[in-house]
C-alpha cells in the first residue's frame, strides 16, 4: 500500500500545469513586444542619426569650399543634393548659405534640410535641419603666414 502511494504522489508532480504554461507564456511574449518595440526604435535613431551625419558633412564640405573661394567673390546661394548628385544619398538634401560681411571677415551660415520619413510621426515626413556657422577673414593663407611669421 505504501509503494502505490508514493508512486501515484510521484506522478502527479511530473509536467507543467495549463497555468504554469500560460504564466509562462504571457511574461515571454510580454518580454518579445518590449524588444519589438524597442528594435523599431533603434531603427528610427540609426536613419536619424545617418541622416544628420550627411547633413553635417554636407554643410561643412560647403563652408570649407566657400574658405577657399575668393574672398571678394563669395555670395550666397543654395543647392540640392541627391542620390544622383552624391553616391550614397537617400535623401534630398536642401543646402542654403548665407554670407554677412563684416569689417575683413565674413560670417557664413549653412542651413541643411531635409524630410525626415524615419521620424515618430508615423511615417509622416517631418522637416529636419542644421545649421552651421563660421567666421573667415578676408586674408589670404599668405598674409596669414606672414602675419605670424614676419
Amino acid at each position: 500500500m505504501s509503494i502505490s502511494l508514493l508512486t501515484s504522489s510521484h506522478h502527479k508532480k511530473q509536467g507543467f500545469s495549463l497555468l504554469e504554461v500560460l504564466i509562462t507564456l504571457v511574461i515571454l511574449s510580454t518580454g518579445l513586444m518590449a524588444m519589438a518595440k524597442f528594435q523599431g526604435q533603434l531603427i528610427q535613431s540609426s536613419a536619424l542619426a545617418k541622416n544628420r551625419t550627411i547633413a553635417i558633412n554636407l554643410a561643412q564640405d560647403k563652408i570649407e569650399r566657400l574658405r577657399s573661394h575668393d574672398f571678394a567673390l563669395l555670395a550666397g546661394g543654395s543647392d540640392t543634393i541627391n542620390g544622383a548628385v552624391q553616391a550614397g544619398i537617400n535623401e534630398h538634401y536642401m543646402r542654403t548659405w548665407e554670407i554677412t560681411r563684416s569689417g575683413t571677415g565674413a560670417t557664413i551660415e549653412v542651413t541643411v534640410e531635409w524630410d525626415d520619413y524615419t521620424s515618430a510621426t508615423g511615417g509622416v515626413s517631418e522637416n529636419t535641419s542644421i545649421q552651421l556657422v563660421t567666421q573667415i577673414s578676408s586674408s589670404s593663407f599668405m598674409e596669414s603666414a606672414r602675419l605670424i611669421d614676419p
